[in-house]
């Protein structure tokens, strides 16, 4: 396959909003990764001093999962971080795909970490106070304490969840796709950062409510089961909801294709060049949320060299004119279309 011709063999066409909304987007992922960092950070200072203060189970969960959260963003700003290195030819495609790699890392990390950890953690006192070895008397009064402490992680955790979602809006208006839910969203999104951190706070939501049910329940009979229990929900939501990311940034990981929207968008912009009879074939991956590999198969009007180069570099204009949000890495092989080998 023949790669397309770029202008005076200089970097893609690509109008100047078009990049200046991708770097901006890009700077704005980094700062929401940094901010979420530095709450997480002190929220886990939070919920250990007050797991510490109380005995609570939940609260030790919580702690945990505050862990885990903080690792999570290290992770992903690493990967971040090293996305950006320029390939020395080893990667021809260059380092786009570890912002996957780190989402995956992730992932795992939210499963041993978080989940597993808590599991254990609350399944042995569990069965302590089931077996009568510890006493299932509580300390309502420090078990407010920790009740509080969950009231202020909620409201930050919950102001992270906004954010999130507000980003993930503007991305949709971005790049001209359909307002769809935030499940739908989480499902289609091509961003590792933004699927780990909305998928992040939600789990810290659910997990703080389990948690607060469980030691306000405490609170009101005295006994510690209660709290127990709700450490081990806080588990069990951490391991479910890490196997849910884990298979996403794997479909990240292996490569998916355009979402349906954008794909009409590319295929008009293709039919739509003069000189192109057919558009044959088309496949595209990837890269990251903001680059795509676009490979096509043509079929063009006359087949003479000088002319399919000349539509060539008319259909690569074409494409970065109508969605100038992408990067893009474009390959194009002029062909004669047959019905028995048509894609």
């Amino acid at each position: 396959m023949n790669r397309t011709r770029r202008e005076a063999g200089g970097p893609p066409i690509m109008p100047s909003r078009g990049r200046d909304s991708i770097v901006s987007d890009q700077k704005n992922a980094g700062a929401a990764v940094k901010a979420a960092l530095l709450a997480n950070v002190g929220v886990a200072c939070a919920k250990f001093a007050a797991a510490a203060f109380t005995g609570s189970s939940s609260m030790f969960s919580e702690s945990v999962h505050s862990v885990a959260d903080c690792a999570n963003e290290l992770v992903l700003m690493v990967g971040d971080k090293a996305s950006d290195h320029k390939s020395r030819g080893d990667h021809p495609f260059g380092l786009h795909r570890v912002k996957y790699l780190a989402s995956f890392i992730v992932a795992t990390l939210l499963f041993f970490v978080g989940g597993v950890f808590a599991v254990s953690q609350a399944a042995g006192k569990l069965a302590g106070l089931l077996d009568g070895s510890a006493s299932r008397q509580a300390n309502s009064l420090e078990l407010v304490a920790a009740l509080v402490v969950v009231g202020v992680s909620a409201c930050l955790e919950g102001y992270g969840l906004h954010t999130s979602i507000h980003e993930a809006r503007g991305r949709m208006k971005r790049v001209q796709v359909e307002d769809d839910s935030l499940i739908g969203f989480w499902r289609r999104t091509k961003s590792a950062e933004l699927a780990s951190v909305m998928m992040e706070d939600t789990l810290a939501l659910i997990g703080l409510a389990f948690a607060g049910l469980g030691i306000g329940l405490s609170i009101v009979t005295g006994d510690e089961l209660y709290d127990a229990i709700g450490g081990m929900l806080v588990g069990l939501v951490l391991v479910c909801g890490s196997a849910a990311l884990a298979f996403k940034s794997g479909s990240l990981l292996v490569g998916e294709s355009l979402d349906r929207s954008t794909r009409e968008l590319v295929v008009h912009a293709v039919e739509g060049t003069d000189g192109v009879d057919r558009l044959i074939n088309m496949q595209a991956i990837h890269m990251d949320e903001d680059s795509v590999l676009l490979c096509l198969k043509v079929e063009t009007s006359k087949l003479d060299r000088d002319y399919d180069v000349q539509t060539v570099d008319k259909i690569e204009t074409n494409i970065r004119r109508a969605l100038p949000w992408y990067e893009w890495e474009i390959y194009v092989e002029p062909d004669i279309w047959r019905a028995q080998g048509a894609a």
